[in-house]
């Protein structure tokens, strides 16, 4: 509740974070809300303008757009999130693992993750999907694997940190064994930096899946995802350019959403962060205190 009050004192980012949490209420119910079925093809309304039955127009089958990025919001959302928790899932734990417990281990894995970083993270992921397969199952843990090294290496640091404080050096102490002392102290206490480092990174992933998707080894067609729709578009820029504003709006507000949702709560997690932000309201507040 607490956390909610600090985050709540920035009202943009309570803006965008309201904007943030709608696009995960409609993907969730993305079957009930679209206004025609996003998959039936209807060729006699291919390529309408946008109207007041249509939105965005239709498509070159007559797919109403409106509907299929609508649906697009379910399957994108539903992709970048599952990757994002695949990486948080295996990253973290292992990065906890080799922090706390160090040597050759921490060597090795470190190593391992300086190579990942040295590659750009999409064409790891076009490597990777290539070799699973172009589908949602093969996008999901292309991008996981590829934003693996970032949450390895953010919780390692991490767990380096809490692993010198007292009360871990008492658990130690009184026998507790490793895996409860990861637990019940350490994964408690690298929770913040954890939880701004995954909403930081989601946009990522949106732009890595629509990415993929738009290079044709994403999700495949008739399924709508936005950097497909994005690529379906760009054959009809002169003859029906309204086609590119529905999924390039939803990916645009999406991305930048979660990026001031995730330095909005960067800054509601971080004490320095806040009393920064917090010291020019201080020093008008005295001004408009000590004026005559």
């Amino acid at each position: 509740m607490n956390l909610l009050k600090l985050y709540a004192r920035d009202r943009i980012g309570l803006f965008f974070g309201v904007v943030f949490v709608a696009f995960y209420v409609v993907a969730l119910f993305a079957p009930w809300i679209v206004p025609t079925d996003p998959l039936e093809m209807s060729l006699g309304e291919g390529l309408l303008p946008p109207s007041i039955t249509h939105w965005f127009g239709t498509d070159q089958f007559g797919r109403d757009t409106l509907s299929r990025v609508i649906l697009a919001t379910r399957v994108t959302l539903q992709i970048t999130t599952s990757a994002l928790l695949f990486a948080l899932l295996l990253g973290v734990p292992l990065g906890m693992a080799v922090g706390y417990g160090g040597g050759l281990g921490d060597a090795i894995v470190m190593r391992l993750t300086d190579m990942m970083l040295i590659f750009p993270t999409i064409m790891i992921a076009i490597v990777i999907v290539v070799v699973v397969g172009p589908s949602e199952k093969g996008v999901v843990i292309a991008l996981g694997l590829s934003q693996l090294p970032n949450f390895v290496r953010i919780a390692r640091s991490a767990t380096l940190a809490v692993r010198q404080e007292s009360y871990v050096e008492a658990a130690i102490a009184a026998g507790a064994s490793w895996h409860n002392i990861l637990l019940r102290h350490v994964l408690h206490n690298i929770a913040a930096p954890v939880i701004v480092k995954a909403t930081i990174a989601l946009p990522g992933f949106v732009i890595g899946a629509s990415s993929l998707s738009y290079l044709g080894l994403g999700v495949q067609p008739p399924m709508p995802e936005w950097g497909q729709m994005l690529n379906e578009a760009k054959n009809f820029m002169t003859r029906a350019p309204y086609l590119i504003a529905g999924p390039a709006l939803a990916l645009s507000l999406f991305v930048l959403a979660a990026n001031l949702v995730g330095d909005s709560l960067n800054e509601a997690l971080d004490p320095k962060l806040r009393s920064r932000r917090s010291l020019p309201v201080k020093m008008m507040r005295r001004r408009m205190v000590s004026a005559p």
